[in-house]
């Protein structure tokens, strides 16, 4: 049975791949989903963790074009329906912001990893099985329970895989993560995993993608394309759309930092999130 890291090149995922190098995980390869829009840091991270030469990691996608290019053209990593990302939208009668559909991490994310374990499986397209063939190794930690719960509900109908949460398991949070790869990893940080676009960047985030001009610049990019009304993410739609939650354009915002975060996350427990990004 085939035991596949699902590596996102965050903290958790990273944890789990260098205990695979140092034999506390069995895992026989890893795998990496490329939006196209991931930050610097991660890809320059990623050619780190591919240099320990460690496990294999594939690198997959989802279609030749980035997430943003076919967010701004409408299109779904097929080229057919609309792909959305959960942008903050307003409707400008003062109400609370309301969250879009998010699209971008079944598409983009899971699915060309799923697609990628079958292969290796052996299975072809549409080919069903009930003998399970592989297990996926998810970094979630001890404080994501329901984004834990979440993954194990996406598995329920699926024979041929399941999930495992070793951090989890061990009761590893995010925090004992970090420390782990201080000392692993001494003067080393692990970036963060997550489109430099991404909605649910908090402020301190957004600071961090400043640092990077070429990742801000992306950032402002897209956040400009949701608003443009000749974008094809635009059409029929009422709301305005926004990638921060003050519902104001990224350029014009004072990003307020707080209290210091090296490893800078998104407090994924408040959303319905599938559990794939950000790890």
């Amino acid at each position: 049975m085939l035991r596949i890291l699902n590596l996102g090149a965050g903290v958790q995922s990273t944890t789990l791949y260098l205990w695979a190098i140092d034999g506390q995980l069995e895992i026989d390869r890893a795998i990496f989903a490329d939006t196209g829009d991931e930050p610097e840091a991660v890809y320059k991270h990623l050619d780190f963790l591919l240099s320990l030469n460690g496990p294999s990691i594939d690198i997959v996608k989802a279609c030749e074009n980035s997430l943003g290019d076919n967010l701004v053209k409408g299109m779904n990593a097929t080229g057919q329906r609309h792909i959305s990302i959960p942008a903050f939208l307003s409707l400008g009668d003062g109400a609370a912001p309301a969250l879009g559909r998010r699209q971008c991490t079944a598409e983009y994310k899971i699915r060309p990893i799923d697609q990628r374990v079958r292969q290796l499986c052996g299975l072809e397209k549409g080919q069903r099985c009930r003998e399970q063939l592989a297990v996926q190794i998810m970094g979630l930690s001890f404080d994501e329970p329901k984004r834990v719960v979440n993954v194990k509900g996406r598995f329920e109908s699926i024979a041929w895989s399941k999930p495992e949460f070793p951090l989890f398991d061990e009761y590893m949070t995010r925090a004992d993560c970090v420390a782990y790869l201080e000392k692993r990893l001494p003067n080393y940080e692990v970036p963060r995993s997550a489109c430099v676009y991404c909605p649910f960047h908090s402020d301190e985030e957004w600071l961090r993608v400043k640092e990077s001009p070429t990742d801000w610049a992306r950032a402002v990019e897209i956040d400009e394309a949701i608003r443009d009304k000749t974008s094809a993410c635009n059409q029929h739609m009422r709301a305005t759309q926004y990638l921060h939650r003050s519902c104001l354009p990224l350029v014009q915002i004072d990003f307020q930092a707080k209290a210091p975060d090296k490893q800078g996350r998104i407090n994924f427990s408040t959303f319905d999130c599938e559990g794939m990004c950000g790890v």
